[in-house]
């Protein structure tokens, strides 16, 4: 009977038995929503005023000032392109200031190269236009830049931009502004002549042109702008950041057979890739077919250069004969 008891008890008292106090029904943690910080963008003004080649863009009027802050926008918060471009003209600007100066022409221009190729010297476009300075082919034939199956010059940014200086020149001569220049210089000439005549308009802030054309003017004068100050539009790039001009010098070569380029960059101590795309980007092939070229080679490499011509170290194309068909 004892035994019967204690055993009763037993079942009684043990955990989760009838008398067993039930765990109390404790509702899962609702974990604290997270907290996002706010993310505030810094607002950028445009100046109060503002000189395109010399000539003030006319601020004042709310049609310029809206057309010239969407370019501006855009440019500001392209980050990823605009830095690229202030790292290209670190490499190219100095080049190409030293020819707008002996030809006293306004340093501004020089803002035409980062909206045409982004200062890509092998920039090619779906409609054809090549080079730096985006040339068509008769354009470029115009102010006498070679292009033939061998070679394009418009590739090569010291002779592109001869040309397209020449060519800028020339049109502020018949426009009569250097706004009317650049416009024309998108859709040409022609096309510029044909739609002040109809609108009898010789402004270009007041000129209606393809969408295209009327945006590419402002864009220029938006990439001035932040190029010319890119701190105060949030650009501190460091020193080492920038890329540096290319070191080389140049030599003539008097190729008296076809020769395969990659001799030529072994002759000046080089390798084919940086002697036909980053020196010589004019250059089309494998090879190049007799005549007189002016080289762009690495510094301190033109007495190697010299000798490897002299004792005829340049490798000749061979043409390897087609295989002949069988007979059926």
């Amino acid at each position: 009977m004892i035994m019967f008891i204690m055993l009763f008890l037993c079942l009684w008292l043990w955990p989760g038995g009838p008398v067993a106090d039930p765990l109390p029904s404790v509702p899962p943690e609702t974990p604290a929503p997270a907290v996002v910080p706010e993310v505030r963008f810094p607002y950028y003004a445009l100046p109060d005023k503002l000189t395109l080649c010399g000539e003030p863009v006319p601020l004042n009027e709310g049609v310029v000032r809206e057309a010239l802050d969407r370019e501006f926008i855009l440019v500001v918060w392209s980050r990823a392109q605009t830095t690229m471009w202030l790292k290209r003209a670190h490499r190219y600007f100095p080049e190409l200031e030293k020819k707008l100066k002996a030809r006293n022409l306004p340093q501004d221009l020089k803002y035409v190269t980062l909206v045409e190729s982004d200062l890509r010297h092998r920039a090619q476009s779906h409609a054809g236009a090549m080079g730096p300075w985006q040339f068509m082919t008769s354009t470029a034939q115009r102010f006498r830049l070679q292009v033939n199956p061998e070679v394009d010059a418009r590739f090569d940014f010291g002779q592109a931009t001869d040309a397209a200086l020449d060519y800028l020149r020339d049109l502020r001569r018949q426009l009569g502004s250097w706004a009317l220049a650049l416009a024309a210089y998108n859709c040409g000439e022609g096309r510029v002549k044909k739609e002040m005549d109809l609108q009898q308009v010789n402004n270009y802030y007041h000129l209606a042109l393809p969408e295209e054309t009327e945006r590419y003017v402002y864009r220029i004068a938006a990439a001035k702008i932040v190029v010319e100050s890119p701190r105060t539009y949030g650009f501190d790039l460091p020193a080492e950041a920038l890329y540096e001009p290319l070191e080389y010098e140049e030599a003539e070569a008097v190729l008296t057979q076809e020769i395969m380029v990659r001799s030529l960059a072994a002759a000046c101590g080089t390798y084919y890739k940086f002697f036909k795309e980053e020196l010589n980007p004019w250059i089309k092939g494998a090879s190049l077919p007799p005549g007189v070229y002016r080289f762009k080679i690495p510094k301190g490499s033109a007495a190697r250069f010299a000798e490897a011509q002299r004792f005829g170290r340049l490798e000749p194309k061979i043409e390897t004969p087609a295989p002949n068909k069988a007979k059926p």
